[in-house]
């Protein structure tokens, strides 16, 4: 090569280096240009976070955020719609058009944009660039329809919280020079997230401002609350203040005159009472005077009668009044009101308030106004009112005051005289007050001590017990026996009468030292103070029980009671006298159980039987109808035959805790409440074995049943319904009734039982004789068949007057057609007793051990009672 040329591979060379040189700046170049564009964008996104902080209005905001986004890419036309998802609308809260500029857009339901760009955007979520092209075949597929000027270009992006998309930002073009590309949707989707940051702070600035507005009103309005409280605690101070001085008036004022003025005063710092008076009734009302008036216009008020005056129209309200000149027109036209008072002015207002003392009006105070300077309201007839009130107390006192004061100049001369017959005086108060706290004490009817002396007495026995433990004790609780039918029967008189006689054969049974008290009722208990040991009580239960079997006479008949008498003995010094009452109280309860007419001392065992009792209402209350019970069948025989009568239904509680008969079960489930529910469970149960039994024609079933199914109507078509939808005739069911339980509501339960007896049903009365066994049952009640309780037929072998009465009894439901029956025979004696009486059909224990109960059913075939 020759030396000053250049060669070709030189030139190669150095045209290569250029190459890569004009890469490296153009590269650069390019750099260049991104960092240029970062930092236009990052001071964009920069002056959008300050534009947030800043702005105090959200339109200033998205009028700035244009500007923004105008300085980004081509924004002419440009808008911001906000979804909410709530409402199901959008609401285009920012919209610049150069073609629609004259589209006013509100909140508008999202179905209707559905079909168009912005709702195509809000339902996929994701931005959309729309060129003619993109936008024609999006309406070929049927995701949208045209709506809106026709554009050149449009790129739309979702405003994204977290994955809820919540509004659309918007750049459209109608130039066919302008287009968008990739690099604006991602510059606008860039600006989008700090756009939707900017809104929530945005939004919560808004929201921390209105909470500030709202505590502001809050605390505004508690000061004014404040301020009314303090007000109003200012004027109740005054008003307290006022009403207390006039409640002094009575000490300080001299005489009336001077109260009277000091009143006025007083009641002038709570009302204008520049007018103002008081008027007072004479005591035979037909007077009006008036102690205290003054008036501007020089008015005097002179006693007067009774008229038609505003004073009088209050009195015979007795109520305030609040009268203007239209109120005092129509008072007039009514005629309730005259005027003619030697023509004084007439006042624009008035009010008036009555003086009151023991519910009766004896004057009026009254202020009033001549002109409109000065106006009442109607909470100034309220303070009036409610000083008139402490006003007639302090008048009533003064007077009173004033009164006393003369009386005590009076009494001053006549001490010597009324000497001896203040001591006359103090001896009768004396008396007075032994008599009140003898009435205290006693009851009222037979003078015994009542139950405050009774508690204090043994009170002060168990105390005495534990300071001399050697000393005994004991407490009887007396109850009588059919008591209420002789009260029911022969009226409140007989049986006071009857009360006092009982409490005169229990006083001869004791001793001096013992108390007799009456609780009420038929109840009476008795303390036995300091006895040898608890045969001292024992012999005096007898000496009563004997003495209450005696007849009584009333109304000029025999009538016969009984009674039921519990034992406690005071046995340690830890006894209280509650627990001796409670003790002696159930033991008398375990007499009456016993069959009456005996004693039962209370025992431990006893105690064991209350709380076992209790365990059993409480097991009960907790129990199954339908899988803790059954029911089992008891024969009802003809004694002198062995034929079979009936089949008495009887329910069982098997629960293996507990081991007791219907006897003990029933009455729990009365106090429990289940006996309705028990009642309806063995009457369906039993009604469905006599149906599958096919029970003989001419023998009946027995179901027992409480009286509460008679108390209401509900209740006794129930009993009715479940006999026919069991497919039983009422004819086949025999309804037993205790007889004890009769006498509640005696119509309602005549009534329902006439209404079963129409049905078909047979009536049996249970348990006669274990109560009064009044016989109105058998004339007026429609029984058909009575069961002798068995506790009355345990007493046949050895009371010949038991004896008689059933004699009678046979006689004369033979002549009323009622059947007798015996229940509870449990010896050969107890049979033999009632036929010698002629009751010849009975059930119980010795029935089911000695006689085969066999029937024949309607087919012929055998049919066993199991």
């Amino acid at each position: 090569m020759t030396k000053g040329k250049v060669s070709n591979a030189q030139i190669q060379q150095l045209q290569t280096e250029n190459e890569r040189l004009q890469r490296v700046i153009d590269r650069l170049k390019g750099l260049t240009q991104k960092y240029r564009s970062a930092e236009v964008v990052q001071k964009a996104l920069f002056r959008i976070s300050e534009l947030a902080a800043s702005a105090r209005e959200m339109d200033n905001f998205y009028r700035s955020l244009h500007e923004i986004i105008g300085e980004l890419m081509y924004a002419r036309n440009f808008y911001i719609s906000l979804y909410d998802a709530k409402d199901e609308t959008v609401d285009f809260v920012y919209f610049v058009d150069e073609v629609d500029q004259d589209t006013l857009f509100e909140q508008v339901p999202i179905d209707q944009l559905s079909k168009g760009l912005t709702g195509y955007v809000l339902r996929k979520g994701q931005s959309l660039r729309c060129p003619p092209e993109v936008y024609q075949r999006l309406i070929e597929q049927g995701e949208i329809e045209g709506l809106g000027a026709e554009h050149k270009d449009w790129l739309g992006v979702p405003l994204k919280h977290g994955e809820a998309t919540i509004g659309i930002m918007v750049v459209q073009s109608y130039n066919e020079d302008v287009r968008y590309d990739s690099a604006d949707e991602d510059l606008l989707m860039f600006v989008s997230q700090h756009v939707v940051n900017a809104l929530e702070r945005l939004k919560q600035r808004d929201l921390m401002q209105s909470e500030i507005e709202h505590q502001t009103a809050e605390l505004r309005h508690v000061n004014e609350s404040l301020m009314s409280e303090i007000t109003i605690r200012e004027r109740a101070e005054q008003q307290t203040s006022v009403l207390f001085a006039i409640s002094e008036l009575t000490n300080t004022s001299d005489d009336m005159g001077a109260f009277y003025r000091q009143l006025h005063r007083q009641i002038g710092k709570l009302i204008h009472a520049d007018n103002f008076y008081v008027a007072l009734l004479s005591d035979d009302k037909k007077f009006i005077h008036f102690p205290y008036h003054v008036d501007e216009t020089g008015n005097k008020a002179e006693k007067r009668r009774v008229g038609k005056g505003l004073t009088e129209y209050v009195i015979k309200k007795r109520e305030p009044a609040f009268i203007d000149s239209g109120k005092r027109q129509q008072l007039l036209k009514t005629n309730e009101i005259e005027l003619g008072f030697g023509g004084m002015k007439l006042a624009k207002q008035w009010l008036g308030s009555p003086l009151m003392m023991n519910g009766q009006v004896f004057g009026v105070i009254a202020v009033q106004t001549y002109d409109g300077e000065f106006l009442y309201q109607s909470d100034d007839l309220e303070l009036l009112n409610f000083v008139s009130q402490h006003v007639a107390v302090a008048i009533d006192r003064k007077r009173s005051a004033e009164e006393i004061q003369r009386v005590n100049q009076f009494l001053e001369k006549k001490v010597a005289e009324r000497t001896e017959e203040l001591v006359s005086e103090i001896e009768r108060r004396k008396k007075t007050e032994s008599n009140l706290f003898h009435a205290a004490h006693h009851d009222n009817l037979t003078g015994l001590p009542n139950r405050i002396l009774f508690n204090e007495r043994l009170k002060q026995a168990v105390t005495h017990k534990r300071r001399h433990p050697e000393h005994h004790f004991a407490v009887l609780f007396v109850d009588l026996d059919r008591f209420k039918n002789i009260n029911d029967t022969l009226g409140h008189s007989a049986g006071d009468e009857f009360l006092l006689e009982v409490s005169k054969r229990i006083g001869s049974c004791v001793r001096d030292n013992d108390m007799v008290a009456r609780l009420g009722g038929d109840e009476f208990v008795i303390l036995l103070d300091t006895i040898t040991s608890i045969e001292d009580a024992k012999d005096v239960a007898k000496r009563i029980i004997q003495q209450m079997n005696e007849p009584f006479q009333l109304n000029g008949q025999e009538h016969y009671s009984g009674a039921s008498i519990g034992i406690a003995e005071c046995l340690e010094k830890t006894d209280s006298a509650e627990r001796l009452l409670r003790d002696a109280d159930a033991a008398m309860y375990q007499a009456k159980g016993m069959g009456r007419g005996r004693y039962v001392l209370f025992d431990d065992s006893m105690h064991e039987s209350l709380v076992d009792s209790v365990r059993k209402e409480t097991a009960l209350r907790h129990a199954k109808v339908e899988q803790d019970f059954a029911v089992n069948y008891q024969p009802i025989m003809q004694i002198d035959t062995g034929e079979v009568r009936g089949i008495e239904a009887r329910i069982e509680w098997q629960d293996p805790r507990y081991s007791f008969d219907s006897s003990e079960l029933l009455p729990l489930a009365e106090r429990t409440g289940l006996i309705v529910k028990l009642d309806r469970y063995a009457l369906k149960t039993a009604c469905q074995w006599v149906a599958n039994k096919g029970l003989p024609q001419d023998v009946l079933l027995h179901v027992n049943l409480s009286v509460r199914h008679l108390l209401k109507t509900s209740h006794l078509n129930e009993l009715v319904n479940i006999v026919l939808d069991n497919g039983v005739k009422p004819e086949q069911v025999a309804l037993e009734f205790d007889e004890t339980s009769l006498v509640q509501d005696g119509r309602r339960v005549l009534a329902s039982l006439r209404r079963l007896s129409e049905f078909g049903f047979t009536l049996a009365i249970d348990n006669f004789g274990s109560g009064s066994g009044p016989l109105q049952f058998l004339y007026n009640f429609p029984f058909s068949i009575l069961k002798l309780d068995h506790h009355y037929i345990a007493r046949l072998g050895s009371n010949s007057r038991a004896q008689a009465m059933l004699k009678h009894i046979v006689t004369l439901c033979h002549e009323l057609d009622i059947q007798v029956y015996a229940d509870g025979l449990e010896t050969e004696g107890q049979k033999q007793d009632v036929e010698e009486q002629g009751v010849v059909i009975g059930q119980g224990s010795y029935i089911n051990a000695n006689y085969e109960v066999e029937l024949k059913k309607d087919d012929g075939s055998n049919f066993v009672c199991a």
